[in-house]
């Protein structure tokens, strides 16, 4: 399948830093893919995550969105650690919040948030204020609101680190969902080796300094049943000493 996304010999520095961070890099996206990137602090992982969202310039190389811009949508889209929901805000309203640049009429803006939030299981949470939302609702209004501008590439820099296990189980049950569902590719990055094995269709892990891919691996297992799968335990490990 052809990739949704392309980065060529990407390099990238913290600001003021010396050495880059991460240095010739490059990766490729397949549409409606779901990639999660694993490393210890300080191997850019977020960084990377930010430049291919436009939040930042690379030192050097390219980053390609290949799908067409298209009216009513942007090509990519983040969630953040902490949902970011503004506190002013109804849950709906910060949902609506993502469309906003975007020429939509308003009957199609309510419409667009109707959808993600049924998509999102939140729909009578609508009126409900940040500070009225769970930390897992939080999360899952984050996402609502990144896919409420239907991205080809979704991109999640650790947006379940910030909750108890718990609900982070439930979380990533619903993510899977909502990624069948979407269409989307999804980018994710998480420290959680077992989150990476569990949620990928591939796991890229990055190590040294600067950093570099260290193992690229396919994940075969089925999502179903994959936590019990006996090929789950040597996948984690695999995992753990690329790191």
């Amino acid at each position: 399948m052809a990739p949704v996304l392309t980065a060529r010999g990407l390099t990238l520095r913290f600001p003021g830093a010396e050495r880059p961070t991460l240095e010739d890099f490059d990766l490729d996206i397949e549409k409606g893919g779901f990639v999660a990137l694993v490393g210890g602090s300080g191997v850019g992982k977020s960084t990377l995550l930010r430049a291919i969202a436009g939040l930042l310039p690379p030192d050097a190389g390219t980053i390609d969105l290949t799908s067409p811009e298209r009216p009513g949508q942007r090509r990519r889209a983040i969630v953040f650690q902490d949902g970011r929901l503004l506190p002013w805000r109804t849950l709906r309203r910060n949902v609506e919040y993502g469309l906003e640049g975007l020429s939509l009429a308003a009957k199609e803006r309510s419409e667009r948030v109707d959808e993600v939030l049924r998509l999102t299981r939140m729909e009578h949470l609508a009126d409900r204020y940040p500070h009225q939302l769970s930390g897992g609702q939080v999360q899952r209004g984050g996402i609502a609101r990144a896919l409420v501008v239907r991205p080809d590439v979704l991109l999640m820099d650790e947006p379940f680190s910030a909750v108890d296990a718990l609900t982070r189980g439930a979380l990533q049950s619903e993510l899977l969902r909502i990624w069948s569902a979407s269409g989307a590719a999804v980018l994710f990055v998480t420290h959680d080796i077992a989150e990476a094995a569990l949620l990928s269709e591939r796991v890229i892990v990055l190590s040294g300094q600067p950093a570099r891919v260290a193992l690229d691996r396919r994940v075969a297992l089925p999502l179903e049943g994959r936590r019990e799968d006996p090929g789950f335990a040597p996948l984690v490990t695999d995992i753990q000493e690329a790191l």
